[in-house]
């Protein structure tokens, strides 16, 4: 497993980076075998900032994008990426593919909701939001949202890692749209209102309370307004329609 690492890894690429991520991806290179609260702690100690994380910063991202997403490096077993957050970004709820432990620091007062599916219900948990420089462990089953409430942009930090090699570690991820009622699988960034092309496939049947559906019906219709003040789009249009209409039903009852 290691082997196959040093192969691919392009280390002059590595040298250039921020002492403070050098330590990070040395210490993820080690093994492959780590727990969710170990890699907590490798974020913790390697001391990023946010300034550190600035040559991959996306604040101009495109509308149709609901944050910045950039790739930091591939090591093979495990995947470090930098999220960038205007004011107003939110992703959608998700989780992340193969990942089966990993870290999310982030460098904002950032919303953090964090959800439980069983038996095609997502039930919402405790909120846990960030304080700027906070970090968060990440399992296997972690389903989870996170935006930026506030006036302020500011970026994050994710590393996402597996026990084997894979391809894509966050490939096929799920994204829970509650105005379809189904599950969309993406190997992108998980975007509210996501093109055909970046669907993988779609699994149908999910469920979730009033307040759960209300809240993401809300967040999904400020990303399109957003879009549509930037362009024109006849299929965004008529989704937002129906937001509206599903909204008023569920303030009604």
């Amino acid at each position: 497993m290691i082997q196959t690492l040093l192969e691919t890894t392009n280390f002059n690429l590595i040298e250039t980076y921020p002492l403070s991520i050098q330590k990070l991806i040395n210490r993820l290179q080690q093994t492959t075998a780590f727990t969710p609260a170990q890699v907590k702690d490798f974020v913790l100690e390697a001391s990023i900032s946010e300034q550190d994380l600035m040559p991959w910063a996306d604040f101009q991202h495109p509308i149709t994008d609901s944050y910045g997403r950039k790739l930091v490096l591939d090591g093979g077993h495990f995947e470090i990426m930098v999220m960038s957050w205007l004011p107003g970004d939110f992703s959608t709820i998700h989780d992340h593919g193969a990942t089966q432990w990993g870290a999310v620091q982030c460098f904002g007062a950032a919303e953090h909701y964090i959800y439980s599916f069983t038996k095609e219900v997502l039930k919402p948990l405790k909120p846990a939001h960030y304080l700027p420089g906070m970090v968060y462990a990440v399992d296997h089953n972690l389903i989870h949202q996170m935006g930026n409430p506030g006036d302020k942009p500011f970026l994050s930090l994710h590393v996402y890692g597996c026990k084997e090699f894979e391809e894509s570690i966050t490939g096929n991820a799920r994204i829970f749209d509650l105005l379809e009622n189904s599950i969309q699988y993406t190997d992108g960034g998980v975007f509210f209102c996501l093109p055909e092309t970046k669907i993988n496939y779609r699994s149908q049947g999910l469920a979730a309370n009033r307040e759960t559906t209300l809240k993401q019906h809300y967040l999904m219709s400020d990303r399109i307004r957003r879009i549509l003040k930037i362009q024109k789009n006849a299929d965004l249009e008529q989704k937002l329609i129906c937001l509206q209409e599903k909204i008023q039903q569920l303030s009604s009852t």
